[in-house]
């Protein structure tokens, strides 16, 4: 969750994103992409705003295309979702055509939604908090 991501067309095509974006960036790199594919049981949302109306950019794994691992091309696609969104009104969604999904909503309705045991806020490293799931997960699942 942020308050604010300072996205803009220019700093995604110089490649100088601002450190909300870059840490934005990272967590869908480390949360989806594993060895040249993607992780399918996964899906990374990036939510911006105040609590009570919030942005939220969905990135789910079993259906994302078109979508490459870099920061720019991530970035790209975080600029024209949250583009979007900004059209959304308050409790609506909608999904783009390369499969990102968007929701305006507050927070509790999100809750709500999706369900308590889905919603992961992670601590002040989120990109950290992200690879350490991925890896226990990926233990848990390596094991006998």
């Amino acid at each position: 969750m942020f308050k604010d991501l300072p996205i803009d067309k220019a700093s995604v095509k110089a490649g100088q994103n601002s450190p909300e974006v870059v840490s934005a960036c990272r967590c869908v790199n480390v949360g989806l992409f594993v060895s040249g594919n993607l992780r399918r049981d996964v899906v990374v949302s990036i939510a911006v705003g105040a609590q009570e109306d919030l942005r939220v950019v969905s990135f789910p794994g079993n259906s994302l295309k078109r979508v490459s691992p870099d920061e720019r091309s991530i970035s790209f696609f975080l600029l024209k979702a949250f583009e979007q969104a900004q059209n959304l009104d308050l409790g609506k969604s909608f999904k783009m055509n390369n499969g990102i999904e968007l929701v305006r909503s507050s927070l509790d309705e999100l809750i709500d939604l999706w369900g308590p045991d889905v919603i992961q806020v992670p601590p002040i490293n989120p990109e950290r908090f992200i690879l350490d799931t991925n890896l226990s997960a990926d233990k848990m699942e390596n094991t006998p």
